[in-house]
């Protein structure tokens, strides 16, 4: 499997988060386009149990990936993470407040990982923060905090009436846009054995000049992008688990313990079949583990879970639900 980043360079507001799934979704309508509909069937049917030729994850900040879902903290780790840092001179309030902002923020440096990957845990995360080996969060560094929360704005639209092909008087409705600084760079990381370089290129030039996501047609999603040759995310070499990097529908057997945060995931199909197809545009409700959520396995393999089918009335339509795990070590 050759190993790539994808660098997306956002050129408009996003309506769609970059997801995994919804990434692989216009891997496919891109593959069905350029190559035609035989072409995308005998690439959905080269997956296997024991076989995925294309992986791929979620999109995350330059140099961050999720903060890992673990164990939390015992009463007496808690303990001894306050007479640390109270070595600093701040209050028992300050230490509350600051170990509650940390178990909510979104992302973690790679660094901090490339630290841990062989003892990781809530209290050695949270530990090397005190110590300063790692930087989570700045409060006062506004380009971090752009990285870890992009702006999210809600912006009005006129309503039309589709049979006038007329704006009604007097309706509106808001959707959400997400606006990210100038020279923001996302990654995306993919495993691939099926397109090779100049194929990657040839889809993410076709998805690119297309657009990404909802609204796409009025200019949402657009970017410029880089792919580069491997990837360089720190991992374990004596391993007990795993972290993904996608969205994660696990197969029995994947793992004995985890720390996970969910969600329900609401697909729409794309393409022409969105404008009218037997079933409606709609995907069944699937249940999914979030990036970040951490397994213990002694089971290490290059993929975890599996494509969803039977998620629509058309057999053909699945939904991405492989993991791309990060080998780790969890205390």
């Amino acid at each position: 499997m050759a190993r790539c980043r994808l660098t997306i360079k956002p050129c408009s507001p996003f309506q769609t988060p970059l997801h995994s799934d919804t990434l692989f979704g216009h891997v496919c309508w891109a593959l069905r386009y350029l190559r035609g509909e035989n072409e995308l069937l005998s690439f959905l049917k080269s997956f296997s149990d024991s076989s995925a030729p294309f992986i791929i994850s979620s999109g995350f900040p330059k140099d961050y990936i999720p903060i890992p879902v673990l164990q939390p903290l015992t009463l007496d780790e808690e303990i001894e993470l306050w007479h640390e840092y109270r070595k600093g001179s701040q209050t028992r309030l300050e230490f509350i407040r600051d170990l509650k902002r940390f178990k909510k923020l979104p992302y973690v440096q790679i660094s901090a990982i490339e630290i841990l990957k062989d003892n990781l845990s809530y209290y050695q995360l949270y530990l090397s923060h005190i110590l300063g080996k790692i930087l989570l969060e700045d409060k006062e560094d506004e380009e971090i905090k752009s990285v870890l929360k992009p702006k999210q704005v809600e912006v009005w639209h006129n309503a039309k009436n589709r049979l006038t092909d007329r704006v009604t008087e007097g309706k509106l409705f808001a959707k959400e846009d997400t606006f990210y600084n100038e020279g923001m760079k996302l990654c995306v990381y993919i495993e691939d054995a099926y397109f090779g370089k100049n194929g990657l290129h040839e889809m993410f030039d076709f998805i690119s000049q297309s657009g990404y996501g909802a609204d796409k047609s009025v200019g949402r999603g657009s970017f410029n992008y880089e792919l580069d040759e491997g990837w360089d995310l720190p991992e374990s070499d004596n391993p007990n688990g795993f972290m993904t990097l996608s969205y994660y529908h696990p197969k029995y057997g994947d793992f004995h313990d985890g720390f996970y945060d969910i969600s329900t995931k609401f697909g729409k199909i794309g393409g022409h079949w969105a404008a009218g197809i037997d079933g409606g545009p709609h995907k069944m409700p699937v249940l999914m583990l979030n990036p970040g959520s951490v397994f213990i396995t002694n089971n290490q393999k290059s993929f975890y879970g599996s494509l969803i089918p039977g998620v629509h009335k058309q057999k053909d339509v699945i939904h991405y639900g492989i993991a791309l795990p990060l080998k780790v070590r969890v205390i």
